[in-house]
């Protein structure tokens, strides 16, 4: 099934999407290896079921590509930075 995938970007910890969407990709640049970056299926608190958890360890830029239909957030998308220093998502 075709249909549109869609951005945002944060540079901390908020919603990123609120209402019911798939995660396709992410990209995230960590400047200060620290704690890993989350997000959560939840539109307005870090709280709730942890969906995707990435390593925060390394310095540097990187890309994750979710296979298939992607991650199903049924109630939005919220971001839990901790160690990036900006983040990407891609939705849809």
């Amino acid at each position: 099934m075709q249909y549109d995938v869609k951005s945002a970007y944060a540079t901390g910890d908020g919603a990123m999407v609120a209402y019911r969407t798939r995660i396709k990709s992410v990209f995230y640049a960590v400047s200060t290896p620290g704690t890993a970056v989350v997000f959560y299926d939840n539109a307005s608190a870090a709280s709730g079921t942890a969906v995707l958890t990435l390593p925060a360890a390394v310095a540097g830029q990187h890309i994750v590509d979710i296979p298939g239909e992607g991650l199903l957030c049924e109630n939005g998308v919220y971001l839990d930075a901790n160690g990036a220093a900006a983040v990407t998502l891609f939705y849809g």
